[in-house]
């Protein structure tokens, strides 16, 4: 068989698979490749996911498809630059983190550099405003070999300039699934970047501004007000910006462009609200102020409906029930087959198809509404299963922000080891008894702290391995931490954390290392823990 009819016959042609290969001869990141074909594989995770983000875009508002792409990774050792991305700000210009500006933002080509080891990649701008690569459109990452399939950031926060803020290495987004691969410290045989210039370290430092998994932000406006950009407010969310990124870099030279781009009022490429609302909603009405089948002459199988106000989380697909419409045939629970016209706030007219026409084709309305529905699995908690995290710089495991997401806010976590060693001297402090004062490594005998067992860690160096704020929820099953200063972090809810037994005494047990320091409480917590579940 000819090498072209192989690669036809490996291909996906709707981009349900992708393969990320970095040790394959064959393997590019150009653009004119789309990953699809086992015989011609993507070099990056990042090209890829941008690439995922692609395939799911159809013409129309509100339609584009939804957790419909696994990335396949091969073994290997695979980098992701994942510095702040770049903010679009309408006019040809972008914002970047350090507060400069720049119009060097073409869209792609057969010449664009996608080379990760270089500063100036393309891949990067696409990044959160805050860091991290977002995984798009619930797509789903799995690794062939949970200990040969290696993942490494490019950028690790200044653990002692108070002035770069914490990042993330991936944002998550609803129905993502995560599974069978290891995450590493950034190369200590490499450099990485750690503030928001260019210049790249040794990355012998503390890890602990890092966590490998957050959520992608579609609820919250950027708004930033430090050092490097003072009161500046996007009006628009993390995943907002990402799409309009990913517009105009998909424009005629890409051979396959998004039209139109941003800064467009009609912008045909958005985030899907199940992208950030987890799960379903929890609820929500609003009234109609018309409704009809048809033309509203000539009644069809087709249902449009106008709202009173604009209403957000309504999109193709977004489950809803219609009450007080007297009219037969109106009234009951439907899915939107089209959103026909938006707003900043949300929807404000679309339609929906039902199975006879009704008899009356413009209906009288008073009362009437429309109601997001609560049972409904259009969405799904990001799941994360089967990774390990091994890291002796004190890298952070999952942090599950509530006021980042809506709907449940909800992970599951399942088998996720999380080893988060501290080899930074920076870390430790140890009590001197004859000054009566907590000493850091700089003193005379403390050369050697961050061994010593009578250090102990500064409140800010301290780590967590799965932390919870904001009325999120995390459901874990087998989740194992090693010398994390903090196993299980709840903030703000009273209970926003359960612990899944399972059959087996040693997997109904909760490792639990209390190492250096802990605090009464979080102490008390674990034995609660680890009590609860030796007794179920």
């Amino acid at each position: 068989m000819g090498l072209s009819r192989l690669d036809n016959f490996l291909k996906n042609a709707r981009g349900n698979i992708l393969y990320v290969n970095p040790n394959d001869l064959d393997a590019t990141d150009s653009i004119e490749n789309q990953g699809n074909s086992l015989a011609r594989p993507f070099k990056t995770i990042q090209r890829a996911l941008v690439e995922a983000a692609r395939f799911s875009y159809q013409a129309g508002l509100d339609n584009d498809r939804f957790s419909k792409t696994t990335i396949l990774l091969y073994p290997g050792e695979h980098l992701v630059d994942n510095r702040p991305g770049w903010i679009p700000d309408g006019s040809g210009n972008f914002r970047l983190r350090d507060g400069t500006t720049s119009s060097d933002y073409p869209a792609w080509s057969l010449t664009t550099n996608f080379d990760l080891t270089t500063a100036d990649n393309a891949l990067y701008k696409l990044n959160s405003v805050h860091g991290g690569v977002i995984l798009p459109r619930g797509t789903s990452l799995v690794g062939l070999d949970l200990r040969k399939t290696k993942i490494r950031p490019k950028y690790v926060p200044d653990p002692v300039n108070d002035n770069i803020e914490r990042a993330a290495l991936f944002r998550v987004t609803g129905t993502c699934y995560l599974w069978q691969f290891s995450i590493f410290d950034g190369d200590p045989n490499g450099v990485v970047y750690k503030d928001y210039t260019t210049n790249t370290f040794v990355p012998n430092f503390s890890h602990h501004k890092l966590t490998s998994f957050e959520y992608a932000d579609g609820v919250n406006d950027v708004k930033i007000n430090d050092a490097f950009i003072t009161n500046f407010d996007a009006g628009r969310t993390d995943l907002d910006m990402y799409y309009e990124k990913v517009g105009l870099v998909y424009g005629a030279s890409s051979g396959r462009p998004i039209e139109p781009d941003y800064p467009s009022s009609g912008l045909d490429i958005q985030p899907k609200v199940d992208e950030y609302r987890i799960v379903g909603p929890t609820g929500g009405t609003v009234g109609i102020s018309s409704i009809k089948a048809g033309d509203g002459v000539t009644p069809t199988e087709t249902i449009t409906v106008t709202l009173e106000e604009a209403f957000p989380g309504l999109s193709v697909d977004t489950a809803f029930q219609v009450n007080g419409i007297t009219a037969s045939g109106y009234s009951g629970q439907f899915v939107v087959s089209d959103v026909i016209t938006t707003s900043s706030d949300g929807t404000t007219e679309f339609k929906y198809q039902v199975s006879n026409p009704p008899l009356d084709p413009l209906p009288t309305v008073t009362g009437s509404t429309v109601n997001l529905q609560v049972d409904t699995v259009t969405s799904a908690s990001p799941y994360i299963f089967n990774i390990s995290q091994r890291s002796v710089y004190g890298m952070n495991g999952v942090l599950a922000d509530g006021d980042k997401a809506a709907g449940f806010k909800s992970m599951v976590l399942a088998q996720f080891t999380g080893i988060g060693l501290q080899k930074d001297k920076n870390a430790f402090v140890k009590y001197d008894e004859t000054s009566g004062e907590y000493k850091d490594s700089t003193f005379a005998g403390n050369e050697n702290i961050n061994t010593d067992s009578r250090a102990v860690f500064k409140p800010e160096y301290r780590s967590f391995h799965v932390k919870t704020v904001n009325d999120a929820y995390i459901q874990n099953v087998s989740i194992f931490a090693i010398d994390m200063q903090n196993t299980l972090l709840l903030i703000l809810v009273a209970i926003s954390q359960s612990i899944i037994p399972t059959q087996t005494l040693v997997q109904r047990q909760l490792y639990l290392k209390v190492s250096r320091e802990m605090h009464l409480e979080e102490m008390m917590l674990d034995i609660s823990l680890t009590l609860f579940l030796q007794k179920n």
